[in-house]
């Protein structure tokens, strides 16, 4: 049965084929649903100290990670391989800020301060730009704002902090040089990325066609590895206030972990 019609991925035949992936990887998507209703229970149960700054930003963050985590399964469960490999990468990102905060007691200043990196940058960019459409922004960013904002970072000591930095500091630098290198290149749709949607003659390699459609592919590798990251990220937030969830989180981890040694 051909997989989608013109509905794309959106409705339509893809619905036969959501339904097949749920009973083909059913102990795992259920596993998955389980690791993300403990981590909202967690959440619906913060007490939120909101003067103290890791509490604040451990919760911001955590929320976005799991909601990245959730994203990941909706869209693998389509199918939409692509689009896995970019969330993925998104999920793998937030939680280099979320391990670096939770494990270098410095870290949280420094992210903090990246605000004010952030804001000098689009300044610079909103001055630098010759549209008349940004006319109106250009005459917002004036002298005294920039000025201000470069005091404010010389005050706050801020410095421009890299990814591969943060991937260092949260103790994930071998995840970033592997997965998250791999996962860029959907990002910013790389050529090694969009070959995926070629097909080619396995011995001759050539050109054969055009691939486009659901695959299973990410689905398990996406749904596993994200599952395992997030279970340790739960125990990391619990133990900020105050709980212990580690027997939880290495439950998840080691079920995680069989069900990609299976594949």
């Amino acid at each position: 049965m051909i997989a989608m019609d013109e509905n794309g991925f959106l409705d339509g035949r893809i619905q036969f084929w959501i339904d097949s992936q749920r009973t083909s990887h059913r102990d795992i998507i259920e596993r998955a649903q389980e690791l993300n209703r403990d981590c909202h229970r967690f959440l619906d149960d913060l007490a939120v100290d909101l003067g103290n700054g890791k509490q604040v930003v451990t919760t911001v963050l955590f929320a976005r990670v799991v909601e990245l985590y959730q994203s990941i399964i909706i869209v693998s469960g389509r199918g939409m391989a692509a689009t896995t490999r970019i969330l993925s990468r998104a999920f793998l990102e937030a939680c280099f800020h979320f391990f670096a905060i939770q494990r270098d007691s410095e870290y949280l200043n420094d992210y903090l301060n990246q605000f004010l990196i952030q804001k000098r940058k689009l300044l610079k960019r909103i001055r630098r730009s010759e549209s008349p459409h940004m006319e109106h922004l250009r005459k917002a960013a004036t002298d005294e704002l920039l000025l201000e904002t470069d005091w404010a970072i010389n005050e706050e000591g801020g410095r421009e902090i890299s990814i591969e930095e943060v991937a260092k500091r949260a103790e994930m630098v071998d995840t970033y040089f592997t997965a998250y290198a791999v996962l860029s290149r959907a990002v910013h749709s790389g050529i090694s990325d969009i070959d995926n949607h070629i097909y080619a003659n396995a011995e001759t390699k050539e050109f054969e066609g055009f691939k486009y459609g659901p695959s299973s592919e990410e689905t398990v590798r996406a749904i596993c590895l994200s599952s395992m990251t997030l279970a340790e990220a739960l125990e990391l937030a619990s133990r900020t206030f105050g709980e212990d969830r580690k027997a939880l989180s290495a439950a998840y981890k080691e079920e995680f972990q069989s069900f990609l040694n299976r594949k």
